[in-house]
């Protein structure tokens, strides 16, 4: 019911963000790193670019921090990430008896995106 709720709100046009608030590729993402995309955003001065060919996704691009898919290592990265989403996806079909199983759609974006990334 909460996946149907959200998949909802971005059909009737609200907008998605994920930030990352860890590290990436081994590097620290700070919390300037942070608050500078929220103040972007909310601002209505990020600018977002297509991510290489993958379908409905687009980055904002930041300095020192290079979302390239060109770099084999990062796009092996990402491909494993997102092969983890989707084997947590995949577990919930089964875990605590099914209740958070997610319909197949959500199966089948990740899928493309894992297919996409090549």
């Amino acid at each position: 019911m909460d996946y149907e709720r959200f998949k909802q709100l971005i059909a009737d046009g609200v907008d998605c963000y994920i930030l990352n608030t860890g590290n990436f590729m081994g590097k620290p993402v700070g919390k300037e790193n942070t608050l500078m995309i929220l103040e972007r955003i909310v601002e209505g001065k990020a600018k977002w670019e297509p991510f290489g060919n993958l379908t409905g996704i687009k980055i904002m691009k930041i300095d020192g921090f290079d979302a390239d898919l060109s770099n084999v290592e990062y796009k092996t990265q990402l491909k494993k990430r997102f092969q983890d989403r989707l084997n947590f996806i995949k577990s919930r079909d089964t875990e605590r008896g099914g209740i958070d199983k997610l319909p197949a759609d959500a199966h089948e974006a990740v899928e493309k995106l894992i297919a996409e990334i090549g």
